[in-house]
């Protein structure tokens, strides 16, 4: 199927497990167009239906969005019939009928997925100095999707460099930031700047997410945690 310069690769098939393809005896492989065996009445009048089972294949995550399309007429939808004694469509012999018409189109959809790494900053005792970690964002978009991912401000809702690892009433600050120098806050769009804006191709696409817990006053021993949700607006 064809969208401008673009293709989408499908496949047409006789049967309903889409072992069988549906071929012609006009080219050079093996698979051939399935026969319909039809018993006219008395007055020479039969009609049936055979299904056309279609399927597009994976692995085609580079695909541009768009509409694609291929239409089938004339040669390339050749009916034939006769009467016959054997079921055999494998050459080119009896009554050519008028040629249907028909279209194949899927829609190629804009779309990400998205997945992640976390961060973990390991055991660590007083907090007397930075504490760096790393995570990744993984995000896989249709080719030339426009997208921003966000970072959220944690179950405390707090800005991009302050937010807490909790562990009941106690905390621990961290912020999560876009470059390897903790320079730059990652958060959402409620700090202007601080998203990660991209452009999908097809591919995985990964992002380091740098982490960083500053000195600070140390709470006691425990695990602390917090839950960021990764959001990816495209």
């Amino acid at each position: 199927m064809l969208s401008g310069a673009n293709s989408l690769n499908y496949q047409l098939y006789s049967d309903s497990a889409r072992s069988l393809v549906w071929g012609t005896y006009t080219w050079a492989y093996a698979s051939r167009a399935p026969a319909l065996a039809l018993t006219p009445n008395i007055l020479g009048a039969a009609s049936g239906t055979a299904t056309i089972y279609g399927a597009v294949f994976g692995g085609q995550g580079t695909t541009p969005p768009g509409t694609y399309l291929s239409v089938f007429s004339g040669a390339y939808a050749e009916f034939r019939y006769r009467y016959s004694t054997g079921n055999n469509c494998g050459s080119g012999t009896g009554i050519l009928a008028p040629s249907p018409t028909f279209t194949v189109n899927a829609a190629v959809a804009a779309n990400c997925l998205v997945s992640t790494q976390n961060i973990d900053f390991g055991s660590t005792g007083v907090l007397s100095a930075n504490v760096d970690a790393t995570g990744q964002v993984s995000v896989t978009c249709t080719p030339a999707t426009a997208y921003t991912v966000s970072l959220g401000g944690g179950t405390t809702g707090s800005p991009p460099t302050a937010r807490k690892m909790s562990k009941v009433a106690e905390t621990v600050t961290y912020g999560l930031y876009k470059d390897a120098g903790r320079i730059q806050p990652w958060g959402d769009a409620s700090t202007p700047g601080s998203t990660v804006p991209g452009t999908g191709s097809g591919a995985v696409q990964n992002l380091t997410v740098y982490g960083r817990v500053p000195p600070q006053a140390t709470p006691s021993a425990g695990v602390y945690t917090d839950t960021v949700v990764v959001t990816v607006t495209y």
